[in-house]
């Protein structure tokens, strides 16, 4: 057991080592690029500082393998909305894990609990990569989430929204609170998993209207489970299915005991738009009743047009990741040194010779003047946008 927890402790801190790596990388493209060209700015930070991370992190994870059924999105060029049952704390690194296959691991955006950003490095790191965070209070979070989308849609950014409508992982507690708050509403009672809320992802769908993405719905299920649902003092931990994962059995280095099942299944977005509470109390219906199957089965309806994934961990990227940080602290240096002393001499000389001439020249105050003007319509559309909310 020691050892189990000084191979956590370890493996926590090197994902946290890679992870500042990252947080650099991310605040070089703020600094460099966001002032200058926002979508621009959206799209690197997406395709190479969180596809990065994502490839980096996976090496401190057992390799994920999973059993998926049904259609995925293949397009990563298109906004879509995922959806999902929330059984353990580690259900959006499966989800991810499924991203990367498709190529969209950079496309990623997680709807996530405000509480998250202020976490050190991994929190900052979520914030650069610009996920949604609501504070649950539904008069700040609406203008927040209207705000939010409308800069994804206007920047064209391909999101891949991750919501978990249940708001939250199931306990028995929130079973039982659900249930009763279904008897009250009429609304179906449920044994795996929580009623959906629809307030949420009733404003996401307001706010993309424009856009209209595609909808997927994804239910995941862990080898071994047999329908356990722990209550609070178990965590996240169980005492009958032990071999359904979590983060820390992950940080642990625990391999499930076999692949993951993930079922999806694409919708439009009129299906969701038109009755929301009717879509999502139908969606969930299905997937208590595909749990139920595979709790007797240990497998998805329909296993016969399952496609087995094996996602590689990619040693490459940490060689990358940290091949580029030397060079930056060898380069960047080197760079400063020689930039600024050449600007201020050419500064000086510009002033000179403009004294002398008389005329305006170009080079002497163009760096501050790109700063000036770029502050000017960033300020200029803050206030747009601001009129446009209120």
């Amino acid at each position: 057991m020691a050892v189990f927890h000084l191979y956590s402790a370890l493996n926590l801190l090197w994902i946290l080592c890679n992870s500042a790596c990252i947080n650099f990388l991310q605040f070089c493209l703020w600094c460099l690029v966001r002032p200058f060209n926002k979508p621009l700015y959206r799209r690197l930070m997406g395709s190479v500082a969180q596809a990065l991370w994502v490839d980096v992190t996976s090496t401190s994870f057992p390799q994920t393998k999973l059993s998926v059924t049904g259609e995925l999105p293949s397009d990563s060029a298109k906004p879509v909305i995922l959806i999902a049952n929330h059984q353990v704390d580690a259900d959006w690194w499966y989800i991810w894990q499924a991203a990367r296959h498709q190529k969209a691991a950079g496309n990623i955006k997680i709807v996530l609990k405000d509480q998250l950003k202020y976490l050190p490095i991994i929190g900052w790191g979520m914030r650069l990569f610009q996920f949604l965070f609501l504070r649950r209070r539904i008069d700040e979070d609406e203008a927040h989430i209207k705000k939010y989308m409308d800069g994804l849609i206007t920047d064209g950014f391909p999101f891949w929204l991750v919501l978990f409508p249940e708001g939250t992982t199931i306990h028995s507690e929130y079973v039982t609170k659900s249930q009763a708050f279904a008897a009250r509403e009429d609304r179906p009672k449920f044994e795996r998993v929580l009623l959906p809320r629809t307030t949420g992802m009733k404003i996401i769908l307001d706010a993309v209207a424009e856009a209209k993405p595609d909808i997927y719905d994804l239910t995941l299920a862990f080898p071994s489970y047999s329908g356990e649902v722990p209550t609070f003092d178990m965590g996240y931990g169980r005492k009958v299915d032990t071999e359904v994962p979590s983060m820390k059995s992950l940080l642990a280095g625990k391999q499930p005991a076999g692949r993951v099942a993930l079922h999806s299944r694409k919708f439009k977005y009129e299906d969701a738009a038109t009755d929301l509470q009717g879509f999502l109390d139908a969606r969930w219906k299905e997937k208590e009743e595909r749990l139920n199957y595979f709790i007797e089965h240990q497998q998805f309806p329909g296993a016969e047009n399952t496609v087995e994934m094996e996602l590689s961990t990619s040693v490459g990227a940490v060689f990358r990741l940290w091949l580029g940080i030397t060079l930056s602290c060898i380069v960047l240096p080197v760079l400063m040194m020689l930039f600024f002393p050449l600007y201020f001499t050419w500064v000086v000389y510009c002033f000179v010779y403009s004294v002398y001439d008389r005329t305006t020249n170009f080079w002497w105050p163009y760096i501050f003047n790109l700063f000036l003007e770029r502050a000017a319509k960033t300020h200029g559309h803050f206030k747009r946008q601001q009129a446009k909310y209120m």
